[in-house]
Formats: structure tokens, C-alpha cells, sequence
């Protein structure tokens, strides 16, 4: 089981993460910005190849700092595909509902709205997690505790001896 200051790092790095996928979905509405305030022009190739380039970022950010922990040795490939596939759906659910939001209030309204369903979908997560945590745990506090009564109750612990680790044996007080 992890420490206590091993579980605080390991929650720092995922907000920085988080703190990045937010900005990265938040530059996908900056050229909409751009052109609502004039600083670009609409009809331009430059605006069109700002407007894919903005939809991908977020996506290939993604994809490219959990490879680079793979990497570097911070995460397993495993662990990274499932990051990635939660990410990228935290993302695409935050720039869905960001369109939504630059339809019925432009652009202005999209960037938050965008950031607000990230931190949303996080918060979400933290507590499906936090509740099968306690759910586990109160399982295995109802193991430990049903032994302990039937070692109090001295009735012999059913598949004891196959339990213990190899070399070790049951001993049998008398």
C-alpha cells in the first residue's frame, strides 16, 4: 500500500496534467477569439489551418506526454493507454460542450465552459475512485475482523495451511 506522501505526489503530478489538458482545450477556441476581436481575419488560409491545428492540439498533447512517461519510465503502457483514453474523453466531452457554449454565447463563454466540464469530469472521477477505495477496504476490514472471531472462537481457519506463504507451516497450539 502507498504512503501517504507517495499518494500526495502522485496527485501533484496529475494536476499538473490537468492544468495542462485545460489550457491545451482552451487554445482550441483562442483563433475563434482571435477573430472575434478583430486580430484575425476570418476568411484567410491562416485561420483555417488554425482552426484543425486548434481541434488536434489537445489530442496530440495528450498522446505525446503519456508516451514520454512511458518513456521516461514513469508509466507502464498500460497505465498510459487508460490515461490517454480518459483524457482524450475528458477532452472531447469539454470541447463538445464548449461548442455548445460558443453556439448560444461565443467564444467567450466556450472557454469556460470547456475548463468547467474538465474540472467536472475530474471531480467526478476522484470520487468513483475514493468510493471503491472505501468499499474495498471495508471488504477486507470484514475478512480480517470474521478471522479474528474464529480465532477467538478457536475453530481452525479453513485453508489456513494453504494460504501461508511457501516454506512456512501451520502450527497447531495445544
Amino acid at each position: 500500500m502507498a504512503t501517504y506522501n507517495e499518494l500526495v505526489e502522485k496527485y501533484r503530478k496529475r494536476q499538473k496534467d490537468t492544468l495542462l489538458d485545460t489550457v491545451a482545450t482552451g487554445l482550441t477556441y483562442a483563433d475563434n477569439v482571435a477573430v472575434d476581436l478583430g486580430l484575425l481575419e476570418d476568411t484567410g488560409v491562416l485561420a483555417d489551418t488554425l482552426e484543425t491545428v486548434g481541434a488536434a492540439l489537445p489530442f496530440a498533447f495528450i498522446a505525446v506526454t503519456e508516451q514520454c512517461k512511458v518513456i521516461l519510465g514513469k508509466s507502464s503502457q498500460r497505465t498510459a493507454a487508460e490515461n490517454t483514453v480518459f483524457r482524450m474523453v475528458k477532452t472531447g466531452a469539454a470541447m463538445g460542450a464548449g461548442a455548445l457554449a460558443f453556439a448560444a454565447g461565443g467564444p467567450i463563454a466556450a472557454i469556460p465552459t470547456a475548463m468547467s466540464v474538465r474540472a467536472l469530469l475530474d471531480q467526478y472521477k476522484s470520487k468513483a475512485l475514493l468510493g471503491a477505495r472505501v468499499q474495498s477496504r471495508t471488504r477486507r476490514l470484514q475478512e480480517i475482523s470474521q478471522r479474528l472471531r474464529q480465532r477467538h472462537m478457536g475453530e481452525a481457519l479453513p485453508d489456513a495451511q494453504e494460504k501461508l506463504p511457501c516454506g512456512v507451516e501451520l502450527l497447531q497450539a495445544e
